[in-house]
């Protein structure tokens, strides 16, 4: 194959991975409600630590601190700037934008428990607090040995029972989240 022909594949190829995924998304026409509640902010644990990547600032709405989940593997590149795009939409208070956005992130790695948490987490500050303990529930059937991980989704959980009037349901789950922080 000459060097011509090489070329002109090399730039087809690389005209073509700008201009597809371009094509790829639709327009967000829809206007976003206001939220019920502050939103917490997204973890930032993306499964990928580089002394290149620059720290995220501090998220814009106030909400507790938790700890760090231990990495467990690499998270696709894709994965990655799915998360930074729905961090940024939730810290803006479209929560519909960032759940579509995890949904779509989900699609690509189905397996992965921070991607079920993130969207727990905004369900749960869009009010709808049983779709919120289901997916925590998910990201923890996902998260074994993660302890950090499990311990925010069963913390996320005692807050959705809460929110339906579940006093005991919620108590039952903090005694969890003490349990996996004795680990």
């Amino acid at each position: 194959m000459s060097s011509v022909s090489v070329s002109r594949i090399a730039g087809t190829v690389l005209a073509l991975t700008i201009v597809i995924p371009g094509c790829s998304m639709a327009p967000y026409t829809q206007t976003p409600r206001p939220a019920t509640r502050p939103l917490p902010p997204p973890v930032v644990d993306r499964g990928v630590t580089s002394p290149e990547r620059p720290a995220m600032p501090a998220p814009v709405v106030p909400a507790p601190v938790y700890p760090a989940a231990p990495v467990q593997r690499e998270q696709p590149p894709a994965v990655v700037a799915l998360l930074d795009t729905a961090e940024v939409q939730a810290n803006s208070g479209d929560l519909d934008a960032a759940a579509v956005t995890l949904e779509r992130a989900i699609r690509i790695d189905s397996r992965n428990p921070i991607l079920w948490h993130h969207l727990a987490q905004v369900r749960l500050a869009e009010g709808e607090s049983v779709q919120a303990e289901q997916l925590a529930t998910k990201s923890n059937s996902l998260a074994a040995g993660n302890y950090a991980l499990q311990a925010r989704n069963w913390q996320l959980i005692a807050e959705a029972r809460r929110n339906r009037g579940d006093e005991d349901g919620a108590r039952s789950a903090e005694r969890q989240v003490r349990n996996l922080k004795s680990h």
